[in-house]
């Protein structure tokens, strides 16, 4: 077969079915393979939106694959895949390049420095990339394409393929096409090191009077995720969740407590956390915004750190031993314990009994004072509207919206107000976040969640579903500038998207930082109700609304042809709704003042 026959039957294998990015001179016959290898060319505004569809598109299905040109095109996504890179999402760059003659003449090309060095771009692309690869012919391509992506699926990271355009049409043996890519687990001893750091763990928790559980980021990974959760469940511990932790853990269950930022979260929240004496941590991952300025560290209590390929106690580590294992083991070793092996006299009985504190739903908690969270650090609204004619504020917005979201919504939201007001906020069940917490690219979830909804669209398709997950962006004025030409993608490809922007008359989160009245944090308003027409909409694929008060959001909200997913059907797709929601350009999510204040006292 060709070799692009080839590496697209590779990528359907992986489950992917749709390619973003860009068409360019220098990739134009590969796409013509796209189609006939059972794949969808989504065709994106440009090539940095494509980069952040990807990576959308990669949360929910797991890879994704994006195609640019040289140089160019290859540069314009660079951003978009340091936030894939940054924030550990598998996407697979491939790359169009002149012939491998002309890169053999070093001929003053266009899309180069005209220098005669085609694989320049390659060498930034691998400061970001876990793996880059530049075809050079056909014997050994196949076998260069296989390890490069199965690179990507182990380093959870981008990976670079550059695709000269005289191999499109190589002959390649598609015999390695029989046999599915596969990453092998770490290899350990779970007799000599599993048991034993399970026995050793288990004496530190029962010893502990007050342990708890603290989820961080890494958590969310393939490698992992499962292990974690049935931990979580099957212990019973008391389980708080670092800001980039959203999503891995199921925020219904009795045992969930809230997000944890040191002076960032609620003080509830807070007591409970620095009152332990014993922390299981899971996947942690330390950054700024996500410790609140680096002040999340507790040295005079014990840690247990499960890392990837390592579990750290204070005074032991077991250097590659995964994880996964000994989680699943310590959990069954913990229901065992709560099943009776543990006396009335036992040093700890409560933290494994069904005592009211360790089984209280979140849903128990006291009622906070309006626009405050709640004790357990997640947002829910209070009570019915008094004052019609209020405005719009932020803690009141996002408390709103949290009683609305539906189980496994996915919720793409922007750096900003946008991102920490949906952070603190309470998901249910199955609820997937799609935000950047390190990378911080404004306008990121705009794109993000293109590729999100076409990858929740796929999943249902496949199963003859009609589209009931719905995905709902939150993105503010300044972020939606960076990247709005793709809301022209959500109308060309129906994707039914819900999208809130925050109308604030700028930048508000830079304001808290400096400049609370600097030009340089001001923009130009727009007036987005009139972006179906620039994008020629039909009248019945996009809705617009406008929203300045708190009684207009409620009505909005509760009314049963704008929001349920299961109003619609294959014959009548959902619309892209389009709200501007309208407040002071001062006001911020109250726990973005304290990830502010933290990081910058």
């Amino acid at each position: 077969m060709h070799l692009a026959e080839y590496l697209f039957s590779r990528l359907h294998q992986l489950g992917i079915r749709s390619v973003f990015g860009c068409p360019g001179d220098f990739n134009l016959t590969s796409l013509d393979y796209l189609e006939p290898s059972g794949l969808n060319w989504v065709g994106n505004t440009n090539e940095l939106n494509a980069g952040y569809a990807a990576d959308g598109y990669a949360r929910i299905k797991g890879i994704s694959a994006l195609m640019t040109t040289l140089g160019v095109g290859e540069l314009s996504a660079i951003n978009a895949l340091a936030g894939s890179c940054a924030e550990l999402v598998p996407v697979i760059h491939i790359v169009g390049y002149p012939s491998t003659e002309v890169q053999k003449k070093r001929l003053p090309m266009h899309h180069t420095l005209g220098d005669g060095e085609f694989e320049r771009f390659a060498k930034m692309s691998a400061e970001i990339s876990s793996a880059v690869v530049v075809l050079k012919n056909h014997s050994n391509a196949a076998r260069l394409i296989d390890e490069t992506i199965l690179e990507c699926y182990r380093s959870s990271k981008p990976v670079y393929i550059g695709f000269p355009m005289d191999l499109v049409k190589a002959e390649v043996d598609p015999s390695p096409l029989a046999h599915q890519l596969t990453v092998k687990e770490l290899a350990t001893n779970p007799v000599l090191e599993e048991e034993t750091a399970v026995d050793l763990i288990l004496d530190h928790i029962l010893a502990a009077h007050n342990p708890i559980i603290l989820i961080d980021s890494l958590a969310s990974k393939p490698h992992i995720l499962k292990s974690t959760r049935s931990f979580v469940e099957s212990s019973g511990l008391p389980c708080f969740i670092m800001p980039m932790a959203k999503g891995v853990i199921d925020e219904t269950l009795p045992n969930f407590r809230g997000v944890y930022a040191e002076r960032a979260s609620h003080p509830s929240v807070l007591e409970e956390v620095q009152g332990c004496d014993l922390i299981l941590s899971i996947g942690p991952r330390p950054t700024d915004l996500n410790t609140a300025g680096f002040k999340t560290d507790m040295p005079h209590v014990e840690t247990i750190r499960f890392e990837r390929d390592r579990v750290a106690l204070q005074f032991e580590e077991f250097p590659g031993l995964a994880s996964s294992g000994v989680l699943t083991k310590l959990g069954n070793a913990l229901i065992r314990e709560k099943a009776g092996s543990i006396s009335p006299a036992s040093t700890a009985p409560h933290k494994l009994s069904d005592s009211p504190d360790m089984t209280r739903s979140v849903s128990s908690a006291s009622t906070p004072p309006k626009g405050n969270v709640n004790g357990d650090g997640i947002l829910n609204l209070q009570g019915n509207i008094t004052d019609k004619s209020a405005p719009l504020t932020q803690d009141w917005i996002w408390q709103r919206i949290s009683s609305w979201l539906e189980e496994d919504d996915i919720i793409a939201a922007d750096v900003g107000t946008s991102s920490f007001g949906t952070l603190w906020s309470r998901f249910p069940r199955g609820a997937v976040p799609m935000t950047q917490l390190l990378w911080c690219s404004i306008g990121y979830a705009v794109g993000a969640s293109v590729g999100a909804a076409i990858a929740a669209r796929e999943y249902e398709e496949s199963s003859k579903g009609i589209q009931s997950r719905r995905t709902i962006l939150f993105t503010g004025d300044g972020s939606l500038q960076m990247t709005v030409q793709e809301v022209s993608t959500m109308v060309r490809c129906k994707l039914g998207i819900i999208m809130f922007v925050i109308c604030n008359e700028g930048y508000t989160i830079e304001r808290l930082l400096n400049g609370a009245e600097a030009e340089y944090n001001d923009i130009q308003p727009w007036d987005h109700r009139l972006l179906p027409t620039v994008f020629q909409a039909t009248p019945d694929s996009v809705r617009t609304y406008t929203v300045h008060t708190t009684a207009e959001l409620d009505s909005l909200l509760m009314d049963s042809s704008f929001g349920p997913a299961d109003n619609f059907d294959e014959k009548n797709p959902p619309p892209l709704r389009l709200v501007e929601l309208h407040m002071a350009k001062h006001d911020a999510p109250e726990c973005l003042h304290g990830i502010v204040d933290a990081i910058f006292d």
